[in-house]
C-alpha cells in the first residue's frame, strides 16, 4: 500500500513593514506590554475609524494590519483543511490574519515580551492602561495568554485583585479572540501548535487550555467588549443582513453561557469609544492612508470575528 502525501504549508509570514498603518500615541508600552496590533479588513473602513478613534482617545500606539481573507494566498493554499476539519474557509482568514502577528512577534528582537492583539469590533475601559499596570510584573511570568475580553468564559480561581476592582482568574474557556494580551515565546508554542488547524482559531485555543498545553488568565469584569452588530456595524461574514444560522448560533451561545452560569457584561463601566471623536479620526485616517488601505471598495470575502 503507497504512502499517502498530505500536504505541507509553509509557516504564514509576517506583514509586511510597508501595509502596516501606524497610528502615533504617547503610550508606547504599558507595564509588560511592548506593542499593540489590530487587524483590520481594508475593505472596512467604518471599522477602521473606529479603531483609530479608539487608540487616539486612550493614547495608544498601535499598528493597524490587513486582515487575510479567503483569497488570500495563505488561505487558499490550505483549502485542504477545510475538508479534512471542522474549519470553515473565513474561519481559516481568521487563523491566518493572527498567525500573521504572531510571526511578527516571535520574530521580534524583544526577549519574552508581551504584545497586545486586537480585532476591530471592540471597545475599551479609558482606563485600560491603567488596570494593565496595576498587575505586578511576576504575574506577567506566569500565563502564556492574558484575555481583556472573552466569551462564555467561566472565571476560575482568582489570581490578583489590581486597580478599580479588576481581577485576574484563570480562564475556564477562553472563547473569542477580540482582545488578549501575548508574549513572544507563546506566538512561537502557537505558530508550532496550530500550523494546520482544524477548528476555528479561538476553539483550538480553548483545547490547549483545556489540556494544559497553555495558562490562560482572564481579566474580570472585562476591559473589552465586542461591539454589537448594527446596521451601523455590520458584521464582516453577513455584511448586509445576519443569516438564520447566524442567529440561531448567537441564540444558542446565549443559553449556553446562561446554563453554564457565565457572568455576561454588555456594557463597560467608562467606554473610550463613547468619549472618542470619530470625524477626527475619518480625517486622520484618509490622510493617513496608503497603498493597500487606499483601496476602500474591495469585494474580498471576509474574515469571521475578525
Amino acid at each position: 500500500m503507497g504512502i499517502v502525501s498530505t500536504p505541507t504549508e509553509s509557516r504564514v509570514k509576517p506583514p509586511s513593514e510597508s501595509t502596516l498603518l501606524h497610528i502615533n500615541g504617547t503610550i508606547k508600552h504599558i507595564g509588560q506590554i511592548k506593542q499593540i496590533y489590530i487587524i483590520n479588513l481594508p475593505n472596512r473602513p467604518d471599522r477602521r475609524t473606529s479603531t483609530i478613534a479608539l487608540m487616539k482617545t486612550l493614547h495608544f500606539d498601535a499598528f493597524i494590519v490587513p486582515a487575510h481573507t479567503i483569497n488570500s494566498p495563505e488561505v487558499a493554499s490550505r483549502n485542504h483543511l477545510v475538508r479534512n476539519g471542522h474549519i470553515t474557509l473565513v474561519e481559516l482568514a481568521c487563523w491566518a490574519s493572527h498567525m500573521q502577528i504572531w510571526s511578527a512577534i516571535a520574530d521580534s528582537k524583544s526577549n519574552d515580551t508581551w504584545s497586545l492583539v486586537f480585532e476591530d469590533d471592540i471597545d475599551l475601559e479609558t482606563f485600560t492602561s491603567e488596570v494593565l499596570k496595576s498587575f505586578p510584573h511576576d504575574l506577567w511570568n506566569k500565563p502564556d495568554l492574558i484575555y481583556l475580553g472573552s466569551c462564555g468564559n467561566i472565571p476560575g480561581s482568582m489570581i490578583y485583585e489590581g486597580a478599580y476592582g479588576y481581577r485576574i482568574h484563570q480562564a475556564l474557556n477562553p472563547s473569542c479572540t477580540h482582545a488578549y494580551a501575548i508574549r513572544s515565546r507563546t506566538a512561537a508554542k502557537l505558530l508550532r501548535l496550530l500550523s494546520s488547524p482544524r477548528r476555528a482559531v479561538d476553539d483550538e485555543i480553548v483545547l490547549l487550555s483545556n489540556s494544559q498545553k497553555l495558562l490562560v488568565f482572564s481579566i474580570h469584569p472585562p476591559l473589552a467588549l465586542q461591539r454589537s452588530i448594527s446596521p451601523s456595524n455590520p458584521s464582516d461574514i453577513n455584511p448586509v443582513k445576519p443569516t438564520l444560522l447566524f442567529e440561531v448560533r448567537v441564540w444558542i451561545s446565549f443559553i449556553l453561557q446562561w446554563w453554564r452560569d457565565v457572568e455576561v457584561v454588555d456594557k463597560l463601566k467608562d467606554s473610550a469609544l463613547a468619549r472618542a471623536d470619530f470625524d477626527k479620526a475619518a480625517e486622520w485616517r484618509k490622510k493617513n492612508e496608503h497603498g493597500i488601505w487606499q483601496n476602500e471598495n474591495r469585494n474580498n470575502s471576509v474574515c469571521i470575528r475578525c
